[in-house]
């Protein structure tokens, strides 16, 4: 049986002087079993209003749980390896643009900028193990282009004093001192552009590099959109050892239907050896769709096989932005960037090319890129609500200590009342500037909706060696089942959650939302109330979490 859910996030969060709109977007999952973690997204724009830029974090069925908003694109928001989050921080001038390093509560903690009046790029940066930043940067230079037809999508000649952007790679230490240096107008020639993205004769975006991957043997692989070229560079003395695609391609392509890549994004090299990088594709006729690609790439012999790929849609290409990411699991995160047919912000895909999740914009929204991790490496203190009931109305309190609070009925009061079966939730304030989203509660019984909230026994005094989270049983059941899990002594957790939801990622009924007590517990659950289906049920315990399925038979 396939599995779908549909989940539509649609509400308002006010800030300090002006209302944000959280962005529109839908979600359909699939398989909800195959869906993990978290994902990092950065919100570029959107068409109401025409400027929204958002960092996000999204749990693993797509649903706000960090949001804070930028007057400015940040670009690349994501964990580094070492626990903290980065995101690119543009200036009014390029010459105060840099990479910000957060804390887990989003502080500023240290910043990466290229020193002595480079430029520095904000399409990527990496962490290196020696606890280096590997960085995109570019100068600006001078360059008579008169002689090269290349311009205006017409064949017009450059200017003879055009203005060039060109990329520079730069390995900077802790104090940002530059101890690698690599400059493309020192290996390139200006014609290996691509015509087809060059329009102003005056100012040109030559190179628009916008990945950097350190490779297993400690080289450096760079991805130039406008070259529709991956080039890999030697970190000790600047050569490039090969260039794959674009003009002075030097690899035979096998299995690949469009015999390389056009406009590319996210070349990265993944644990079996081979590299993945998005296809942005193009607006030819017919059509080079956008694609996540895989290829094993044999260097001495100089073949990319294609042995993996998945296509949005043959007549869909992506204006830009975008990016793959392939996970432990051997699922691939695809964000899409701006396709031109479709407002798909990313999809989540098994090796077999059945879709796990997609996150769809009704409003334009696109994302630079999509990380997905499977754990984080700090504990996101969301608020947690209670139910109560006074002289017989119901109502759901939020804690103290925030300065504003965002329902998504629209309240803004701490507490508010239960007025009709909904999905309830609230945001206060979290961390430097953004906005944390309580767990979600399902009213399904107006009558009692705190009836829900049940508690857990201890069911002996021993104390497990690990996390663990049984099978209900019997199962299937009617209308009663026993869930067990084991909570371990050597956990630092606060809190336990123990959550129902049914096949369409609803939130039926919240177990046990209680503080952390090492033991073995367990719990009844009673679907009376409810018709035979499949049901999900969700053990979290700080970084831990596992789902089980079980099923209602009547």
């Amino acid at each position: 049986m396939v599995k779908r859910i549909f989940i539509l996030v649609c509400v308002l969060l006010p800030v300090a002087v002006n209302a944000q709109v959280i962005p529109q977007y839908s979600v359909v999952i699939n398989d909800p079993d195959a869906t993990t973690g978290y994902y990092f997204i950065h919100g570029l724009k959107q068409n109401t209003p025409a400027e929204n830029f958002n960092s996000m974090i999204l749990d693993r069925f797509g649903q706000i749980i960090f949001i804070k908003k930028y007057t400015r694109a940040q670009n690349d928001f994501k964990l580094l390896p070492d626990g903290t989050i980065s995101h690119a921080a543009p200036t009014g001038s390029n010459a105060g643009a840099r990479y910000h390093i957060l804390d887990s509560m989003f502080n500023v903690i240290d910043s990466v900028k290229c020193p002595g009046g480079i430029f520095t790029d904000l399409h990527d940066v990496q962490l290196l193990p020696n606890g280096n930043y590997l960085v995109l940067a570019y100068e600006l230079i001078t360059m008579d282009l008169s002689s090269y037809n290349y311009f205006n999508g017409n064949g017009s000649p450059g200017s003879n004093a055009a203005t060039v952007l060109s990329v520079i790679v730069q390995e900077l230490d802790d104090e940002n001192n530059a101890v690698f240096t690599w400059k493309a107008s020192e290996h390139f020639q200006f014609s290996d552009v691509s015509e087809e993205w060059l329009f102003s004769p005056t100012l040109v975006d030559w190179t628009h590099s916008n990945a950097l991957e350190r490779d297993t043997d400690g080289n450096i692989l760079l991805s130039s959109r406008h070259f529709n070229e991956i080039t890999k560079i030697n970190r000790q003395t600047g050569a490039i050892m090969w260039r794959l695609g674009g003009k002075r391609n030097q690899f035979t392509f096998s299995n690949d239907p469009y015999s390389g890549f056009r406009g590319q994004h996210d070349i990265r090299r993944i644990s079996n050896g081979n590299v993945t990088l998005f296809d942005n594709g193009y607006n030819t006729n017919p059509i080079h769709p956008a694609r996540a690609l895989e290829y094993q790439l044999n260097e001495t012999s100089l073949t990319a096989n294609l042995v993996w790929s998945y296509t949005y849609g043959n007549n869909v290409y992506s204006r830009f932005t975008g990016g793959a990411q392939r996970l432990a699991n051997g699922n691939t995160v695809i964000d899409w960037g701006k396709l031109s047919g479709s407002n798909s912000t990313f999809s989540v895909v098994k090796p077999d090319g059945s879709i796990v999740m997609e996150v769809s914009s009704a409003d334009s929204m696109t994302s630079y890129r999509t990380f997905n991790y499977t754990e984080l490496p700090f504990t996101l203190q969301r608020p947690s609500l209670s139910c109560g009931e006074n002289m017989g109305s119901h109502y759901l309190e939020a804690p103290e200590g925030y300065n504003s609070y965002l329902w998504s009925t629209g309240e803004t009061t701490r507490l508010i009342n239960i007025t009709a079966a909904d999905t309830y939730y609230v945001y206060v304030p979290y961390g430097n500037g953004g906005y944390i989203s309580s767990e979600r509660i399902v009213v399904t019984n107006i009558a009692d909706p705190c009836s829900k909230v049940i508690g857990i026994t201890q069911i002996n005094t021993y104390i497990p060696e690990k996390f663990r989270l049984y099978q209900n049983y019997p199962n299937p059941f009617n209308p009663v089942t026993t869930i067990r899990f084991d909570l371990p002594a050597s956990s630092s957790s606060s809190m336990v959650k123990l959550i129902v939801y049914d096949i369409t990622g609803r939130e039926i009924a919240i177990l046990y939302n209680g503080e952390y007590k090492a033991g073995q517990f367990e719990t009844l659950w009673d679907a009376s109330n409810l018709p035979s289906g499949v049901y999900y049920y969700r053990l979290t315990a700080g970084n831990f979490a596992d789902v089980k399925k079980m099923v209602v038979l009547k």
